[in-house]
């Protein structure tokens, strides 16, 4: 009689290959989305596009210490049933479906490695529908490899989650995470990353009501806002915007300027230019999850295609892009929901929608450059307006919105009449450095006083007239 050569996993290597590519900031972002995924079954898809409120009530609440971490939200609870055959299994079980909900969780491993990332051993808490129960993960689970269920046990506190929702508190923390929380200045300098995060990944979320705290503090949005020029016909400052359906997978698309080109004293100041580089770029979104936040990449559009790569004099130029579907596995996201899956043919049919946006205001920019106090005149009459705004442009606008969309290749779109220069002659910036003192030794000899007000590309203009003046009257003689 034969024998039999052993296949299974041992749970080290298991939960070693788990959490080894995810870090500690994305694992916690997991156990957020948990939360959010609670709140759309409980609430369901109907209006969960269109509300500006859904997620108002709802709350996570996040504690870090030093020798443990705890996570609470009243997000309804984990279903009794779900969690005996599914919440703690180690990935997605083929049987189990989320009823074509709008939620971001895909692969069913997000809590479990969390977990396993942040400690050895846990507790959870959770009521649904007005039931109490406790699951375990025992610090000495992982020491055999034959049993890989965890207990589950009835609890009898009516005080405790009273409004339905999971309480998670992990334990025994990891030697690596212990580093990280071993002081309050250490756990302080991690929130504060932590908060960041969250403020990428969740501002949507959070601007439709859900309040998540960390050791207490509350974690604000950072809302995307593009320039619009609010004339309902004619030229002006407008974003590009494009709507279009998929099978189930539906996608709005707006990008424009959420600042006016910068002007070469603008691009002198790098400090200024830095902190305003980052808010360019694009966002995308899949069910209100941010899972790329203000690219500037080929991954994006930049760089390929004939729009120019991402550079400084760009800086002005944002676009976000949401997938919306009430599947999730259709949606263009990586595993760990912080990237995009450019393999999508949906994301590679919406590119080329990004890249027609995109090359609208790349070339803009370059069509003005040298012409920046005439530029302004057209971008200081445009308003700040939310993309959510933006977005909710109806596909039959009412006759004085600025916004038009107009039938193109089975979606909609909306191509802005944006300022041409009156000198359309092509303007080229010239940039170079040269030592401080020499710059101020040259203030000194036109003004006359080494402290005047002056930008070095002001200084550099005016030697660039002088010289040129000199060069005309000598091709005049």
């Amino acid at each position: 009689m034969g024998t039999t050569a052993q296949g299974a996993p041992t749970k080290d290597f298991f939960v070693e290959m788990l959490t080894r590519d995810i870090e500690l900031s994305d694992a916690i972002l997991d156990l957020l989305d948990n939360c959010l995924d609670g709140v759309v079954r409980q609430k369901g898809a109907h209006n969960k596009h269109n509300s500006s409120d859904y997620y108002s009530g709802y709350y996570s609440l996040i504690t870090i210490k030093k020798g443990s971490f705890i996570i609470e939200d009243n997000c309804g609870g984990i279903p009794r049933e779900v969690a005996e055959k599914y919440a703690f299994r180690m990935g997605r079980s083929s049987e189990k479906s989320d009823d074509e909900l709008p939620t971001v969780g895909i692969y069913g491993i997000g809590m479990k490695r969390a977990i396993f990332k942040i400690g050895k051993s846990a507790k959870v808490f959770t009521r649904n529908d007005g039931n109490l129960y406790q699951v375990t993960i025992p610090l000495d689970w992982a020491n055999s490899d034959d049993k890989w269920d965890f207990p589950i046990d009835d609890l009898a506190f009516p005080d405790v989650l009273s409004c339905g929702g999971t309480k998670i508190e992990i334990s025994h923390i990891n030697s690596r995470i212990a580093d990280l929380w071993g002081s309050k200045d250490k756990i302080d300098e991690f929130s504060e990353r932590l908060i960041k995060s969250i403020q990428q990944s969740y501002s949507f979320i959070i601007q439709k009501g859900f309040k998540i705290l960390i050791n207490e503090r509350e974690v604000m949005p950072l809302p995307i806002k593009i320039l619009m020029d609010k004339k309902i016909n004619g030229v002006g400052i407008k974003p590009f915007v494009y709507k279009q359906t998929f099978d189930d997978v539906s996608v709005s698309l707006v990008v424009g300027f959420y600042a006016p080109p910068p002007s070469p004293e603008d691009i002198d100041d790098e400090n200024n230019l830095k902190r305003s580089s980052s808010d360019a770029g694009w966002t995308v979104v899949c069910n209100d999850r941010v899972v790329l936040y203000n690219d500037k990449s080929h991954t994006t559009g930049w760089g390929e295609a004939g729009v120019p790569q991402y550079h400084t004099q760009f800086v002005g130029i944002r676009g976000i892009v949401i997938f919306e579907s009430n599947n999730p596995k259709n949606l263009p996201m990586t595993t760990t929901k912080r990237g995009v899956d450019t393999s999508s043919k949906i994301y590679s049919a919406v590119k080329d929608r990004m890249r027609q946006g995109l090359k609208m205001f790349t070339d803009y920019t370059n069509r003005w450059k040298g012409q920046n106090e005439q530029e302004r005149k057209f971008s200081t009459m445009a308003k700040s307006v939310p993309v959510e705004t933006l977005i909710a442009t109806p596909l039959e606008p009412p006759s004085e919105s600025p916004i038009k969309l107009r039938k193109n290749h089975g979606g909609f779109v909306f191509n802005p009449e944006l300022p041409k220069p009156p000198n359309d002659k092509p303007y080229k910036m010239i940039r170079y450095s040269k030592n401080n003192e020499e710059i101020l030794d040259l203030v000194e000899y036109f003004y006359k006083d080494r402290d005047h007000s002056i930008t070095p590309s002001q200084i550099g203009e005016k030697c660039f007239d002088i010289i040129l003046e000199k060069a005309h009257k000598t091709k005049d003689e």
